[in-house]
């Protein structure tokens, strides 16, 4: 019962910091610094408003006004609820399935490490999500969120480890271990990330990746450790080269094509799937690599493949 109770109160926790995380959207990327506060009261976007607090009920105010706002009558962008459901399905998610092991078990006891692995994790998610959509609307990933990230993300590796360990020499301190996996995944994911820009920069001749990717993925690496910034870096690749060739099919090869909503959602499989996607690539795939030689040269020119593409789809969008 005790359990129940708190993964729906997480779901519901999570809907709540995705009204909040609608705000950040919309106001962080703001040029007037009176407008990028996040303190005050919500204001309509088209008139300016104040948002009454029975208003601003996560979804169900979206479904009772219909979609409409009430001091305007304009349409209210069905944005607004899917940021909700998504954060509260992805804190769901987090309490169903939790990284660290349940925070609070069935008896109600309380697991001091997992509870603070808990919170870091439903910040990482948080910041994912806002990262994501003012990458959609503005091609930006702000230093606001990203540098507070990899300094939460390291500062996670003091006590829980949200990044895991470095080593198992019992003979080195249990958080010296977890604090060098933080700052070595945040190395890896920055500096792997910044070699494939200078890299992709020279082939075009032409920027290929802003800055701020680079940034995200130190912050992902310093919660997920270096094996994960790598694998998020991968599957990053494969989503965006995916879903940017849909969008160029779709909407012309000069459509813009954001790259950091595509590691986020790399991270997020990641943060979820870790220990199947370790196994299946380091257990289950080089035993089939064995029986198949041939597959790593497949696996190699895909890879490349996509990469490639994902890094022409960018400059394209970039002209």
């Amino acid at each position: 019962m005790g359990t129940a109770v708190f993964e729906i109160s997480a779901a519901l926790f999570g809907a709540c910091i995705g009204s909040f995380l609608n705000a950040v959207i919309h106001r962080v990327p703001q040029e007037d610094p009176s407008q990028r506060s996040l303190l005050g009261r919500s204001r309509c976007p088209r008139c300016g408003g104040i948002i009454r607090w029975f208003d601003n009920v996560p979804v169900l105010s979206w479904l009772c006004l219909r979609a409409r706002a009430r001091c305007c009558g304009e349409p209210i962008s069905p944005r607004y609820p899917l940021v909700e459901l998504l954060t509260a399905a992805l804190f769901f998610l987090l309490a169903v399935h939790p990284p660290f092991g349940a925070p609070i078990l069935a008896d109600g006891t309380v697991v001091a490490a997992a509870a603070v692995a808990f919170g870091l994790h439903m910040v990482f998610i948080a910041l994912l999500i806002a990262l994501t959509f003012i990458d959609f609307d503005t091609r930006l990933l702000p230093d606001v969120l990203t540098k507070p990230g990899i300094v939460l993300g390291v500062l996670g590796g003091l006590w829980p480890g949200v990044a895991g360990v470095i080593s198992n020499d019992a003979s080195v301190s249990h958080e010296l271990r977890t604090t060098l996996a933080s700052v070595i995944g945040l190395a890896v994911g920055g500096g792997v990330t910044w070699a494939v820009r200078a890299a992709g920069t020279a082939v075009f001749k032409k920027e290929a990746m802003g800055f701020g990717d680079v940034k995200l993925m130190a912050m992902i690496g310093a919660f997920l450790g270096w094996q994960g910034a790598l694998l998020t870096l991968f599957l990053g690749c494969v989503f965006g080269a995916v879903v940017g060739g849909v969008v160029a099919l779709r909407r012309g090869f000069g459509a813009s094509i954001p790259f950091g909503p595509y590691l986020a959602m790399g991270a997020l499989v990641v943060l979820f799937g870790r220990d199947v996607l370790v196994r299946t690539l380091f257990d289950d795939w080089p035993r089939w690599q064995r029986e198949n030689p041939s597959s790593l040269l497949l696996v190699l020119t895909v890879s490349v493949l996509s990469l490639l593409a994902l890094l022409w789809l960018i400059r394209r969008g970039r002209r």
